[in-house]
């Protein structure tokens, strides 16, 4: 709170009284003099301490030549009159730098608490599309920019591809991938995490044009339409995510301030970013069959569960293929294992070019397969089942050497195939299951390399 004007007069001249009262130049308290100087100072009112340190050199140079004789005593007089004003001032400076001290910190506070409550919030999504758009969010707010995209490193590749983007309706299209070889810039590259350690180091390009007759850097073609713009690559500690693209319409947009800020915005998001890509690596896991790729079981009968809900829901057809391998066990014993497992990776393969690009398959377990044919009738997908079989028959599948012996071996086999379609032959998930599967039990108990459908089966039990 601010002293008033008139407090710092009453309280300066109730010293000069008191001073004066009692001994002048020599009484033991002439210090009383210097506190409504510094009582206005550190109060924020610096001209009034200054003004009143020299209304105190006044009274100090009064004292002195009305009250000492000797020129020892005036000397000293003018010396300690001439300390008001030059305490004054130190002090007043003093203050104003302890001031915009104060505002500074409190800024960085400002700012490392938004910085905070942006992290907390990429650290409370759920999914990496949640976590993308947060970052893009944050990202625009601290910088101001007109275009902001997020480039993430996929699997093992060198390349990054973009994740997600936003910005102006009529802005051009972004690159959708670069090479990490072309993601560079003079001595800058975004792969470079030496720096981690001390702090993520930013690439600011205040005037893209200018840097385009000097250099060839792909990062310079990301968006033409930008004239400057700032990249930050993305690390964590165990290694390189990703890169972030920030760009702007007008040339040197970014204070080194505001280039700082971006550089812990994207430190601070590499984090959950790493977090919710592993928990999609961990869900991919948990629903994907490590062996062929395809779905799992689990995944399997989710999908099914849900095609006969929506199926049910719109009045569509559904269908149902299940397929196995013709004297899978015979193969295993003759090949091994190993090589079993290679021709299921191999026919997951065959399976997926057989299909379009709507029906859904899945290993069910051991040598068996699943297709499930969205909105599709069953003439239809006895035609789809028909191709499966013939691309099974006339693939070559080739098998890695075995212990002992140094060739590889080409082989080919059969697969026999049974469907159902909703609703003329079941109206709920495990139903369909079980009519596919009696159609595959006909299909394989009439001579392999076959497909059949449900309206052949004959397995009473299973029909009720």
């Amino acid at each position: 709170m601010k002293p008033s004007i008139v407090q710092v007069v009453s309280l300066a001249f109730g010293a000069g009284l008191i001073v004066n009262f009692t001994g002048g130049m020599s009484s033991p308290v002439f210090f009383l003099l210097f506190l409504p100087m510094l009582f206005a100072v550190q109060g924020g009112r610096s001209r009034v301490g200054v003004g009143i340190s020299i209304l105190n050199l006044v009274f100090a140079l009064w004292l002195t030549f009305t009250q000492q004789h000797t020129s020892k005593g005036i000397a000293e007089g003018m010396g300690i009159a001439a300390s008001f004003p030059s305490i004054g001032a130190v002090a007043s400076i003093l203050h104003r730098q302890l001031e915009h001290r104060y505002h500074a910190l409190h800024n960085e506070n400002g700012e490392l608490s938004s910085l905070l409550d942006m992290s907390q919030m990429m650290e409370s999504a759920f999914d990496l599309d949640m976590t993308l758009n947060l970052v893009l969010l944050n990202v625009q707010k601290i910088s101001g920019c007109q275009v902001c995209a997020v480039y993430l490193k996929t699997d093992e590749s060198d390349v990054v591809e973009l994740k997600a983007a936003s910005g102006p309706r009529d802005r051009g299209e972004l690159m959708t991938s670069i090479p990490l070889g072309d993601a560079r810039f003079d001595d800058w590259s975004a792969a470079d995490t030496s720096s981690f350690h001390d702090r993520m180091v930013g690439l600011y390009v205040p005037h893209a044009k200018l840097a385009l007759e000097t250099s060839q850097s792909a990062l310079l073609s990301l968006d033409p339409n930008c004239k400057a713009f700032a990249c930050l690559p993305l690390n964590c500690v165990e290694g390189f995510l990703g890169m972030l693209f920030v760009g702007f319409y007008r040339t040197d947009p970014l204070s080194s301030g505001n280039l700082a800020r971006l550089e812990q915005l994207a430190a601070r998001a590499a984090f959950p970013l790493h977090r919710v890509m592993l928990q999609q690596g961990f869900q991919s896991m948990a629903f994907v069959d490590s062996k062929t790729g395809l779905d799992n079981y689990r995944q399997f009968e989710k999908t099914l569960h849900g095609e006969v809900t929506r199926a049910d829901r719109y009045g569509h057809r559904l269908s149902l293929i299940v397929l196995d391998i013709d004297h899978f066990k015979n193969f295993n014993d003759t090949y091994g294992h190993p090589a079993g497992d290679a021709l299921l990776a191999q026919l997951a393969v065959v399976l997926r070019d057989s299909l379009r690009g709507v029906d859904k398959p899945s290993r069910f377990g051991g040598e068996e397969f699943t297709v499930i044919c969205p909105e599709t009738g069953k003439e239809e997908a006895h035609v789809i089942a028909e191709r499966i079989r013939r691309n099974v028959e006339e693939c070559v599948f080739i098998l890695p050497p075995t212990t002992g012996d140094a060739t590889e071996h080409v082989v080919s086999v059969t697969a026999s195939l049974g469907l159902a379609t909703y609703p003329p032959d079941a109206r709920t998930a495990s139903d369909l299951l079980k009519c596919a599967d009696a159609a595959l039990y006909l299909a394989k108990s009439s001579g392999r390399n076959a497909v059949r459908a449900r309206e052949t089966a004959e397995t009473p039990s299973l029909l009720t």
